[in-house]
């Protein structure tokens, strides 16, 4: 754990048994159904607010999140693994961004820098991510939202996210 973050209580799936190869970037907010079956948009919302329902929900967990201001939050550590896509989570690093996931939303330039900087930490802790391992979740969950079949269930980060910049600045030269 990097110095000065704090781990925070969350669902975990026990050790890993295969070497990560996968970081997932993932924004709080986007479509889910509400309890009539309706298609509904959750907002980003706060940091904290985000931490404390992740840590409370029995099946899923993060590795990181990162606030708008670049505040950095450990959760699960990387070296076990956490729910948070299907298929891709037992050899992946999650990483959140608190942002409502629209495409609207912008990525403030701190949280931009501190995922980049987070990000080349994971690299030298997990020297099997290359950069076409750095993915969006929309780019891995190809699933569609039960109570709308002809939506999809994963769109986030959105298309605000300056996906190719962060390679661009994480990878340099070597991006795909």
């Amino acid at each position: 754990l990097p110095e000065g973050l704090v781990l925070i209580g969350v669902s975990t799936g026990g050790p890993r048994t295969q070497p990560v190869d996968m970081v997932v970037i993932h924004s709080t907010g986007g479509p889910t159904c509400d309890a009539q079956n309706r298609p509904i948009w959750v907002p980003g919302g706060e940091l904290e607010d985000n931490l404390r329902v992740i840590g409370a929900h029995p099946t899923l967990g993060i590795h990181w999140m990162i606030d708008r201001d670049g505040t950095v939050r450990a959760s699960v550590p990387e070296s076990q693994v956490a729910y948070h896509v299907l298929k891709y989570s037992r050899r992946s690093i999650a990483v959140e961004l608190i942002n409502d996931g629209d495409g609207r939303d912008p990525f403030p330039p701190a949280q931009i820098n501190a995922l980049v900087d987070l990000l080349h930490g994971v690299l030298q802790r997990n020297p099997h991510i290359a950069s076409a391992g750095v993915v969006r979740h929309s780019d891995v969950d190809l699933g569609h939202m039960p109570c709308a079949p002809e939506r999809r269930r994963k769109v986030d980060p959105g298309d605000a996210y300056p996906h190719a910049e962060v390679l661009r600045r994480v990878f340099g030269d070597a991006v795909r």
